[in-house]
């Protein structure tokens, strides 16, 4: 191809490498051509909790990857990566079709921690986003039950809230959900003022919470606490995320994902880049926040660009504050970002304008 500079293969279609998709024109004018592999339908997590919970059509946090790089021109494979040549600059995907780079970005986020507690079973876990699919069919199960259900999210954190929260409003005032934290108090990385918040809105919806306490062992029926073994319909295990295990088999990474220097590029490897969840940004430690993912695409997009022009590679500067809203159910949210927190439907109202606005972009 005439005045053709490389060839740029995307990993994973999360937040970041959707915009690169967006903007595979300003790639293609400096002479790269992309490809993409990934599955061919994003799930947004910012609504995975009311979608699971039945609250929010699943369609509404979807996006066609498919359609987005058929649009832009890009090559897109429907599948995963399963291995990379790294001397010889190319990666497999699972039906062993092997692609050619002169460079490779991996945007592939993150999977629920399983261990520990230990792990037996089909339990359900937050990420990957698939396995919500499960969840919103089995609440849809347990609401038509004859008798009231019983359901144990396990995680104080941000998803174990959102979710305990819009499971509690899906199933109703009879159901008994119980919410289980390690901490002594919810939301721990947030400001004292969101975690009581946090805590009124969930007794207000009738959720028991135990803090305090050690899950040895969760199943899809029972779960063990502080070594009592206590039996329920539902586990939802909401404990933390971890970067996909396929990376460190790649050989590029580990639990915190692959390592990368502030201009997003491996520190052994430069043609490799790395963002979102799955990348472990050595600056300093990032929250599993898909703003940073968004955050971080423009750069990645011009430091695709300068690779392969001789330009000067751009740094990412992520913010220090972010906006966090997590779902309440009910027409509510509570909203952080330090030192402001506040709760009721405006949170809730700024969240679906911010999350319509973005997943447009793409549609």
């Amino acid at each position: 191809m005439s005045g053709r500079r490389g060839h740029v293969v995307l990993v994973g279609a999360g937040h970041a490498h959707l915009e690169v998709l967006r903007r595979a024109d300003d790639l293609r004018a400096a002479g790269v051509e992309l490809s993409v592999i990934a599955p061919g339908t994003f799930r947004y997590s910012g609504l995975a909790s009311p979608i699971a919970a039945g609250l929010v059509a699943e369609s509404e946090g979807t996006i066609d990857v498919a359609a987005l790089a058929a649009r832009h021109g890009v090559t897109h494979h429907d599948g995963l990566v399963d291995a990379i040549d790294l001397p010889g600059r190319g990666v497999r995907a699972d039906d062993g079709s092997w692609y050619p780079y002169t460079a490779v970005s991996f945007n592939v986020g993150s999977v629920s921690r399983t261990g520990p507690p230990a792990v037996a079973g089909e339990v359900t876990v937050t990420k990957p986003l698939t396995g919500l699919a499960r969840l919103r069919s089995r609440l849809a199960e347990l609401s038509g039950a004859p008798r009231p259900s019983r359901v144990a999210v396990v995680g104080g954190g941000a998803s174990g809230v959102e979710l305990a929260a819009t499971i509690a409003v899906r199933l109703g005032p009879d159901a008994e959900v119980s919410l289980y934290g390690r901490g002594p108090r919810l939301l721990t990385a947030a400001p004292a003022r969101a975690a009581r918040l946090a805590a009124a809105a969930l007794a207000e919806r009738g959720i028991h919470l135990v803090g305090g306490v050690s899950v040895d062992a969760v199943a899809a029926d029972h779960l063990e606490v502080d070594g009592q073994l206590q039996s329920v319909d539902l586990v939802v295990l909401a404990t933390g995320l971890v970067a996909p295990p396929v990376l460190a088999e790649l050989g590029l990474g580990g639990a915190r994902g692959i390592p990368t220097l502030a201009t997003l590029q491996h520190p052994g490897h430069p043609e490799v880049f790395a963002v979102g969840d799955g990348a472990h940004f050595l600056p300093r430690p990032l929250p599993n926040l898909g703003v940073y993912g968004v955050r971080a695409a423009p750069v990645l997009v011009a430091g695709l660009r300068a690779l392969h022009t001789g330009g000067r590679q751009p740094v990412f500067r992520p913010q220090r504050r972010s906006l966090q809203v997590l779902e309440l159910g009910a027409g509510e949210a509570l909203g952080i970002r330090d030192p402001l927190v506040w709760r009721g439907r405006s949170a809730l109202l700024l969240k679906r304008r911010i999350d319509r606005r973005w997943l447009e972009r793409y549609r």
